[in-house]
């Protein structure tokens, strides 16, 4: 007759999940760095306070780690965004409060974005078959997927026009990226927060503009003036 293992407390499970969490925040800010082969089990451990023996009662190793750092940096990311797509919100407003919900996930986590967005952090055995490599796939096709449903749904009420939703979607994903991502460059291409987030503003303007069906633009075939105030609020506030 075999014993069963002791439950643990609430107590201690509330304990467990802080150590965790210091862990994983410690490991994060070595992947999302430019040096993300520093990240050793050493370091994350010296860096939370904690033991390396207790790095490893929670994770199995650095790959198992840095599975976790990703993982949650997407979890991050598609809470911002779900919100958005699942709201009752009209197609336009959506497609505004997303770009200002993809903003808000950079300004608030500028770590995490660089981790999912930017793709720092990768470990240099990673391949296109590794754990790390299959979940950033699937969980971005999934949010791709979703505002590709979202643009499918304004073509079907009229106030998208007729698109290849999902190579939009692309497109509005990949192009946000990378205009965040010029705040984030080591060179002279960096853009301060300011000139980012105009030129992020810009871009979003136009690609509405040119995406959206009357009377959402007027006669000069510019964005609405009160979609033009939302969007810069959304990417301004």
């Amino acid at each position: 007759m075999t014993t069963a293992e002791p439950k643990s407390s609430p107590r201690q499970d509330r304990r467990k999940a802080r150590t965790r969490a210091r862990i994983l925040d410690a490991a994060e800010e070595f992947f999302a760095s430019a040096d993300p082969e520093s990240a050793t089990i050493v370091r994350i451990a010296e860096a939370a306070d904690v033991a390396i023996a207790t790095v490893y009662q929670h994770f199995a190793g650095k790959d198992d780690l840095h599975l976790a750092v990703v993982e949650r940096a997407l979890e991050h990311n598609e809470r911002h965004l779900l919100t958005v797509y699942g709201s009752a919100l009209p197609v336009p407003l959506k497609l505004i409060d997303a770009a200002g919900a993809y903003l808000r996930f950079y300004l608030e986590t500028p770590q995490l974005f660089r981790v999912v967005a930017l793709r720092q952090g990768r470990v240099s055995e990673e391949t296109a078959d590794s754990p790390v490599a299959v979940i950033m796939a699937e969980r971005v096709d999934r949010m791709t997927q979703a505002l590709a449903r979202v643009i499918e749904d304004g073509i079907g009420d009229g106030s998208v026009r007729p698109v290849l939703s999902l190579d939009t979607a692309h497109f509005l994903w990949g192009a946000c990226n990378g205009v965040i991502g010029l705040a984030l460059r080591p060179d002279r291409l960096k853009l301060d927060d300011p000139a980012m987030r105009a030129a992020l503003t810009q871009g979003v303007e136009i690609l509405l503009a040119g995406l959206l069906t009357e009377p959402r633009r007027d006669r000069d075939g510019q964005l609405a003036p009160e979609l033009r105030e939302r969007l810069r609020a959304a990417l301004n506030t």
